[in-house]
């Protein structure tokens, strides 16, 4: 990933990553490679000391494709099938 040192460039970056986080409607193929590159970002942003509103902004665009990103696990912690696959779902 190239290097961002400017704040312009890193908000176009940062933009540019949601609206294509915006566009993904459960192609989770899609959400892992997308959350490979905002992962990538937030490693940049943090080694190249980017302000801390840039930082953060990554740092929860990754939270979000990380939770996209799971599978469909079950989250009822009375089925038999808690936490893993569930065909109840």
């Amino acid at each position: 990933m190239r290097e961002f040192t400017t704040a312009l460039s890193w908000n176009e970056l940062i933009e540019q990553l949601e609206r294509e986080a915006s566009s993904l409607h459960g192609e989770r193929m899609r959400v892992l490679d997308l959350k490979t590159r905002v992962a990538e970002a937030l490693q940049d942003a943090e080694s190249s000391s980017a302000c801390a509103e840039i930082t953060d902004r990554v740092d929860m665009m990754l939270m979000t494709l990380t939770e996209a990103a799971k599978e469909n696990v079950c989250t009822n912690t009375k089925c038999p099938h808690y936490d893993k696959k569930c065909r109840m779902r």
